[in-house]
Order: C-alpha cells, then structure tokens, then sequence
C-alpha cells in the first residue's frame, strides 16, 4: 500500500510539472489572443479554444486507451506508473490553460495601461506583470489541476496503471476484499486533503506578500 501511495504521488507531480510547462505558455497566449489582449488574433484563439474545449471533452478513460500506441512509442509500455505520466499529463494540460487564461485575463487594464506608458514590452507585462502580480491564483490553480491529476491518476488503475487505484483494484476489487478498497479510498482523501491545505496556506502567504508591496 505504501509503495502504491508513492506511485501515486509520483504520477501525479510529475504529471503536474510537465502540463504545467506546456500549458503556462499555451494559457498565455490563449488569454493574449482575445480581443483586448496584448497580440489580439480572432484566428489563432479560434483554433486554441478549439483544442482546448476538445481535450476537456474527452473521457480521461477513453483517452487513455487511444494514446496506448503513441504512449508504447514514448515509454516502450502504455501499461505501469511510468507509462500512465503521459496520458495524465496530457489530461491536464488543456485543464490547465483554461485556468490560466481565466486569472491573466482578470489583471485590470490600468496596470497594463501603466506598464505600456513605462516603455515595458509585451512580453516583460506578461511574465514580470501580469504572472507576477497572479502569482497565489496560480499557484491555487497548481494545488486545484493536482487535485484533479489525483483522481484521474486513481481511474488509472482500472487500465493498469499503478497507484492506488491499481491497488485497489487488484488487492481489493478482484480479490473482494472490501478493507483494502476502503483503505485506498481513506489514503487518496487524506493525500487530496494534505495537498489542500498546504496549497491553501502557500496562497495566503503570498496574497499577504503582494499586499505588503502594494502599501
């Protein structure tokens, strides 16, 4: 059980660190493209909100067995800890961008306004202004996506992928053995919660920080 609560971490905060590589990009440049973005292109965030609505849209399930070949491609297995990093991080990303549209699309006008007057480029207001000045909700959005990683990673193990859901599955499920079910189920909600809390505090802290600079 133990070796499966480590898998479990393991899946999900590599899955988290890698979507969240792509995705900070793609949700930047999905919220830039709107109108009243810093680089407005009615096309370009057509065919991203596409994408991103399509990858919301399908089951993590589902998505999991269709990536099977190109998972093999990557990691030589589509089954295993290692394997189920791929169609998790995956799952997260298009998750992800939408968050991260949502927060740098919520930075008041003024500030950029300010910026812009300052001689700032566009770039230096995305990354020095607008990601800095979101930085707790970002950080929220982190400690909401590996929440939802958790769970999915969880699904995972009705298709072989380690874990606890794995666990579960076969110590539990398979053998009837409803102790070990309801163990698996006690350990994923005591890590989500463990994960809530120390995501709640980190967002206070720094809210209280970008106050303290404010005044």
């Amino acid at each position: 059980m133990i070796n499966a609560l480590f898998e479990t971490i393991y899946m999900s905060f590599i899955s988290l660190l890698l979507s969240w590589v792509i995705a900070m990009p793609l949700g930047s440049i999905v919220s830039e493209t709107r109108p009243g973005g810093l680089f407005p292109n009615r096309i370009i965030n057509f065919i991203l909100n596409r994408i991103v609505d399509l990858g919301r849209s399908i089951p993590f399930i589902l998505l999991v067995v269709f990536l099977f070949p190109f998972t093999r491609m990557l990691i030589g297995t589509a089954i295993g800890t290692k394997a189920m990093v791929v169609p998790l991080t995956i799952c997260a990303i298009p998750f992800e961008i939408r968050l991260i549209e949502e927060i740098l699309s919520e930075v008041p006008y003024s500030i950029i306004e300010a910026a812009k007057i300052d001689g700032a480029s566009n770039l230096k207001i995305i990354i020095r202004i607008k990601w800095a000045c979101k930085t707790p909700y970002l950080v929220n959005a982190l400690g909401i996506t590996l929440i939802n990683i958790i769970g999915y990673s969880a699904m995972a193990g009705v298709v072989g992928g380690g874990g606890l859901g794995n666990y579960a599955i076969v110590y539990g499920f398979q053998r009837f053995n409803w102790n070990i079910i309801a163990q698996s189920v006690v350990l994923v909600v005591l890590l989500v919660s463990t994960i809530q809390i120390i995501n709640n505090i980190l967002v206070r802290i720094l809210l209280r920080r970008i106050l303290c600079v404010r005044h």
